[in-house]
């Protein structure tokens, strides 16, 4: 990223000792990979020679050649070109050029713009799709194809069994909607996939999908395992606002559930529980608080038991960790 901006000078100023015809360019491509370049100048209004110090630029901007010597009245040349990676969406960066001339200050280059992919995929790139044990449930995703020439997706491929995948046509060529159906089946636990789509653009000719699902037993809990990151021994043990900050909320779920309970225990010492039913009798809310003691320094694992009222899950176990420092 680009240090000190100030002081900046010549933008559009004729009477500056270097002046900018053009201070800022803006771009507009479709596709991370579209080749954007330019020529910037900037003009030396003052009787000595002027030397190129140094340049700094905002990625992934690279200048490809400047001009290392502009004599007294005489234009400079600055080329530049935007690299990779590119994120899509809006661009804002900067090349900044210092002088080894005493007397003049830095230059400043604006270069904005907008990337748009070839292929957008909404509202994200990626599914996330949760179901208990035995159900189904199913999301999908909008692809619009913003390239000029028409769409089609010719294959689709993905080495899961636990989900099941469609594409519809909205518009032919344009818009596609891509359903993934999550089956509830086989062995619980979360996993990540990928889809690849196979289509008929030759400069993205494979486009890529996460697939990020989550089967859950009938009793489950979320967060799956709770981590309290760093905990500063000496501002908890006398700062009773902090250490209800730093306070970790667990929820324990029984699909279907009337009256489920929950007895928490925990083996690490400085943590204590306490556990909450809701009045629906569906879920229980157990929350974990450090105590105000002497804290040990350095690393902590542990282990919270729940203990619960369901025959078929009368035990479950979190993994607890954190950091004392």
């Amino acid at each position: 990223m680009l240090a000190s901006l100030s002081p900046l000078i010549g933008a559009e100023n004729p009477g500056a000792p270097v002046s900018l015809p053009e201070p800022t360019y803006r771009f507009e491509v479709t596709g991370t990979s579209e080749p954007v370049e330019h020529l910037f100048s900037f003009k030396n209004n003052t009787p000595e020679t002027l030397q190129i110090g140094g340049i700094k630029v905002t990625p992934p901007i690279a200048v490809q050649n400047i001009s290392a010597r502009v004599l007294p009245g005489e234009s400079g040349m600055l080329r530049f070109r935007l690299g990779e990676p590119r994120p899509v969406g809006e661009y804002d960066g900067f090349i900044e050029v210092a002088f080894k001339n005493p007397a003049v200050s830095n230059i400043l280059f604006e270069v904005t713009g907008k990337i748009t992919p070839i292929i957008e995929a909404k509202p994200f790139p990626s599914f996330f799709v949760c179901t208990a044990l035995g159900q189904t449930r199913q999301a999908s995703i909008h692809l619009i194809n913003h390239d000029r020439e028409p769409l089609q997706i010719t294959g689709i491929e993905s080495p899961s069994t636990r989900f099941s995948l469609w594409l519809n046509t909205n518009e032919v060529g344009q818009r596609y909607t891509l359903t993934l159906k999550l089956n509830g089946e086989g062995k619980t636990g979360r996993a990540a996939d990928r889809i690849t789509l196979r289509t008929s653009n030759k400069k993205e000719p494979v486009f890529l999908i996460g697939a990020n699902t989550f089967i859950h037993g009938r009793v489950h809990t979320f967060p799956e395992a709770l981590d309290f990151g760093t905990i500063e021994a000496a501002q908890v043990k006398t700062n009773e606002p902090l250490r209800q900050t730093l306070s970790q909320v667990l929820m324990a779920y029984q699909d279907g559930g009337t009256n489920f309970q929950v007895t928490p225990k925990i083996d690490v010492p400085f943590l204590s529980t306490r556990a909450e039913p809701a009045k629906t009798g569906a879920q229980v809310q157990i929350e974990v608080e450090l105590k105000a003691q002497e804290l040990p320094a350095g690393d902590f694992q542990g282990h919270l038991q729940l203990l619960t009222n369901d025959p078929e899950f009368p035990s479950i176990e979190i993994h607890v960790k954190g950091h004392v420092r």
